[in-house]
């Protein structure tokens, strides 16, 4: 694959200068863009500024709402339920997740769900909002189906994702970020574009069969992780996201997502833990950092140099990034381009 090196604060200015041409609210447009550019400098480029092709999209056909009124539906000391007003998936997590962040500071624990939501990039990003007020946050998100439970082929489930993030002292932020899926559709969509084939066991066509073509298998299914574990997972996640939220997006017909997004939107599931009420929060930090060093200083397979833990590898790659440029697949940068002529808004890397 050809990667571009550009300049992360460039690629932000862009991405929220093209955001803007849609009628986003400035200072929106450059939250939302920053969502993108930061799962970039993760590695996350499957959930990077490649979606802003999508999110532009669908702010043009109407089906998001570039200027939502994001307005909370029922709450009491530590739930609520927000409503997105169709707005990008950014704006209402950050909503959705602020309210829950405030809710736990003064409960000790919160939980609230958001319905008429976007796609919102890494559920990660708002578990790392909590982690920063040191609180555990745990999101998840439903998502359109790209699952087929195990022993059927007809995707019925999202590949759904959860996200944890715990306050430590160690120097990286832990953070556990993961689909129930092998492989996410951006990565379908990245190899589909780069014409590049896929590793044997991530996907499926229509009829259940293996294959390498990430055409096919945007058409067909995603394997999940531990076939019925997966499985299961995406349920749990479906429930929880979904069904409690009250936008499920269970069995939605592929052809039926724009009417889908429209109604009912996405549904997401925020929940954050104080842990300071459980002992003292130094304690509990220091204990998180031990635990840390533990997995690190832990015998090491087949003569590695290093264990790594979650979010260790993606904070490196931010750090790197951040001072020597972000390397990007170059089909990414080109479509970035075009939006931009499309838009007038410079793009000089």
């Amino acid at each position: 694959m050809t990667t571009v090196t550009v300049d992360a604060d460039i690629l932000l200015a862009t991405c929220s200068g093209i955001l803007q041409r849609q009628k986003v609210p400035a200072a929106d447009a450059e939250f939302v863009a920053r969502t993108l550019v930061d799962a970039d400098l993760r590695g996350i480029h499957s959930h990077g500024v490649l979606r802003l092709a999508r999110y532009v999209r669908e702010l043009r056909s109407g089906i998001t709402n570039p200027q939502p009124q994001i307005r909370t539906l029922d709450e009491g000391p530590s739930y609520a339920r927000i409503d997105g007003d169709g707005g990008m998936g950014p704006l209402v997590g950050r909503h959705a997740m602020n309210a829950c962040i405030a809710k736990g500071e003064q409960t000790g624990t919160a939980t609230v769900t958001a319905c008429r939501s976007r796609h919102f990039g890494t559920a990660g990003f708002y578990s790392l909002m909590a982690r920063d007020r040191d609180l555990i946050g745990l999101t998840l998100t439903v998502a359109s189906p790209r699952l087929a439970p195990t022993g059927g082929t007809q995707p019925l489930f999202g590949n759904n994702p959860i996200a944890m993030s715990a306050p430590g002292d160690q120097e990286f932020p832990l953070l556990i970020d993961f689909a129930v899926g092998r492989t996410g559709a951006g990565r379908l969509e990245l190899a589909a574009a780069n014409g590049e084939t896929i590793p044997e066991g991530l996907a499926r066509d229509l009829d259940g069969s293996p294959t390498t073509d990430p055409n096919v298998g945007l058409k067909g299914s995603i394997v999940p992780i531990g076939e019925h574990k997966g499985y299961g997972m995406t349920l749990l996640i479906e429930i929880l996201a979904g069904l409690l939220s009250g936008a499920p997006y269970f069995g939605v017909e592929r052809e039926q997502v724009p009417e889908h997004m429209r109604e009912r939107g996405i549904g997401h599931f925020f929940m954050v833990i104080d842990p300071a009420r459980f002992m003292p929060l130094a304690q509990f930090k220091a204990a998180v950092a031990s635990m840390v060093e533990g997995i690190k200083s832990s015998p090491k397979a087949g003569g590695g140099d290093e264990i790594l833990a979650p979010g260790e590898l993606e904070d490196r790659r931010y750090q790197e990034r951040s001072r020597n440029g972000l390397p990007m697949a170059a089909s990414t940068i080109e479509t970035i381009r075009i939006l931009a002529a499309e838009c007038d808004v410079d793009f000089s890397m």
